[in-house]
Protein backbone atom coordinates (compact mmCIF):
# COMPACT_ATOMS: atom_id res chain seq x y z
CA UNK A 1 0.00 0.00 0.00
CA UNK A 2 1.05 3.55 -0.70
CA UNK A 3 -0.05 6.62 1.22
CA UNK A 4 -0.04 10.21 0.00
CA UNK A 5 0.89 11.76 3.34
CA UNK A 6 4.39 12.16 4.69
CA UNK A 7 4.61 11.43 8.41
CA UNK A 8 8.03 13.06 8.82
CA UNK A 9 8.51 16.71 9.67
CA UNK A 10 10.88 18.75 7.52
CA UNK A 11 14.17 19.54 9.22
CA UNK A 12 13.13 23.20 9.53
CA UNK A 13 10.09 22.14 11.63
CA UNK A 14 11.87 19.54 13.78
CA UNK A 15 12.69 20.45 17.39
CA UNK A 16 16.22 21.78 17.89
CA UNK A 17 18.70 20.80 20.59
CA UNK A 18 20.83 23.55 22.13
CA UNK A 19 24.56 23.16 21.58
CA UNK A 20 27.02 23.59 24.46
CA UNK A 21 27.41 27.34 25.32
CA UNK A 22 24.19 28.20 23.42
CA UNK A 23 21.29 30.13 25.01
CA UNK A 24 17.62 30.20 24.04
CA UNK A 25 15.98 33.45 25.16
CA UNK A 26 12.35 34.07 24.19
CA UNK A 27 8.82 33.90 25.52
CA UNK A 28 7.98 30.30 26.42
CA UNK A 29 4.71 29.53 24.62
CA UNK A 30 4.18 25.97 25.87
CA UNK A 31 5.73 22.66 26.82
CA UNK A 32 4.91 19.04 26.19
CA UNK A 33 6.53 15.65 26.73
CA UNK A 34 7.20 13.21 23.89
CA UNK A 35 9.35 10.09 23.86
CA UNK A 36 10.84 10.87 27.26
CA UNK A 37 11.89 14.40 26.32
CA UNK A 38 10.54 17.84 27.12
CA UNK A 39 9.71 19.91 24.05
CA UNK A 40 9.47 23.65 24.67
CA UNK A 41 7.73 25.86 22.12
CA UNK A 42 9.08 29.37 21.49
CA UNK A 43 8.25 31.97 18.79
CA UNK A 44 11.41 30.89 16.92
CA UNK A 45 10.66 27.15 17.00
CA UNK A 46 10.62 24.10 19.26
CA UNK A 47 13.57 22.95 21.35
CA UNK A 48 14.36 19.60 22.98
CA UNK A 49 15.34 19.41 26.64
CA UNK A 50 15.68 16.59 29.17
CA UNK A 51 12.33 15.55 30.67
CA UNK A 52 13.55 16.65 34.13
CA UNK A 53 13.30 20.31 33.01
CA UNK A 54 9.53 20.04 32.48
CA UNK A 55 8.66 20.81 36.12
CA UNK A 56 11.06 23.76 36.15
CA UNK A 57 9.66 25.17 32.90
CA UNK A 58 5.95 24.63 33.64
CA UNK A 59 5.49 27.77 35.82
CA UNK A 60 7.40 29.89 33.26
CA UNK A 61 4.96 29.35 30.35
CA UNK A 62 3.91 32.78 29.07
CA UNK A 63 7.05 34.47 30.40
CA UNK A 64 10.35 35.35 28.79
CA UNK A 65 12.95 32.81 29.82
CA UNK A 66 16.62 32.20 29.22
CA UNK A 67 17.90 28.63 29.00
CA UNK A 68 21.67 28.25 28.81
CA UNK A 69 23.38 24.96 28.06
CA UNK A 70 26.62 24.92 30.00
CA UNK A 71 27.51 21.61 31.69
CA UNK A 72 23.77 20.95 31.85
CA UNK A 73 20.87 23.35 31.47
CA UNK A 74 20.43 26.56 33.46
CA UNK A 75 16.94 28.11 33.43
CA UNK A 76 16.05 31.66 34.48
CA UNK A 77 13.14 34.05 34.10
CA UNK A 78 14.12 37.23 32.23
CA UNK A 79 12.68 40.46 33.59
Amino acid sequence: MFYDCNTFKPISESPHRLQEFEEQRHILLGIRTEDGQCIAKFPNGEFLFPEELREELKPLVGHEVGILRLDGYHVRAVE
